[in-house]
């Protein structure tokens, strides 16, 4: 009987939790029915960033119009939730309008400076987490045309957030390469420097370190004089 009550009292604790993110939708968000689902994103290498940049930059226009128009302060809610989601509602506002275009910018001066690149990521991954405890409020607490509009943002700035994040990894692998193909040269330009200057070595004979002979002359031996021999006298 314990245990039966107890079970009641967890269910009951439970479900208004639960209730506060359910969406009209299930308790899933699902594109918005205007989304077009028939364009696919182009592939996030370096050669594409111009449209990707332009995918951005359309994705934030679009979500900061539709964010403008929520209608939170008439939610039936309580002043917390308005207040906690009027509160997401203006940061995502300014990131779209003020961090985001600055950080574009940075990228289609510098496209292949991985640090502008990463820095454009994490913005998006943090709108991306932001944006969705909102559209989770907005599915709890707004009408169903807000919920469907604002899952629909949610859905382009995913895509994009993702496509940013493939091209980071494409760029650094490029990054990589391109160290190992200096490292590889700077070492055969160090192999080549060491072996034109290193000292030749003079390889000396042993046999020109002895002194050369002195050839001592013979003395020759002294002429012998014979004596003339005398005239014999006539007699």
């Amino acid at each position: 009987m314990k245990s039966w009550y107890f079970c009641v009292l967890a269910t009951a604790l439970v479900w208004p939790a639960a209730a506060q993110v359910a969406t009209p939708a299930g308790g899933k968000i699902s594109p918005a029915p205007h989304a077009d689902k028939s364009s696919t994103l182009l592939v996030p290498t370096p050669d594409t960033l111009s449209p990707l940049l332009a995918q951005i930059q359309s994705a934030g226009r679009t979500t900061t119009a539709d964010v403008s128009l929520l209608s939170i302060r008439r939610w039936k809610a309580a002043g917390d939730a308005k207040n906690d989601a009027a509160t997401k509602a203006e940061s995502i506002q300014r990131n779209l309008t003020v961090a985001l275009p600055t950080i574009v910018a940075q990228v289609q001066n510098s496209p292949n400076d991985f640090a502008a690149n990463f820095k454009l990521y994490r913005n998006l991954d943090v709108l991306y987490d932001v944006l969705a405890s909102l559209a989770e409020s907005v599915g709890a607490f707004g009408s169903k045309s807000e919920f469907e509009t604002m899952a629909g943002d949610l859905d382009r700035i995913d895509k994009v957030r993702r496509a940013v994040g493939e091209r980071l990894d494409a760029l650094a692998s490029s990054k990589d390469a391109e160290i190992a193909r200096l490292q590889t040269q700077l070492k055969a330009a160090k192999t080549t420097t060491t072996a034109s200057t290193q000292p030749k070595k003079v390889v000396v004979d042993d046999d020109d370190k002895k002194p050369a002979k002195k050839t001592v002359a013979k003395k020759k031996p002294p002429a012998t004089v014979t004596p003339a021999s005398q005239p014999s006298n006539p007699q």
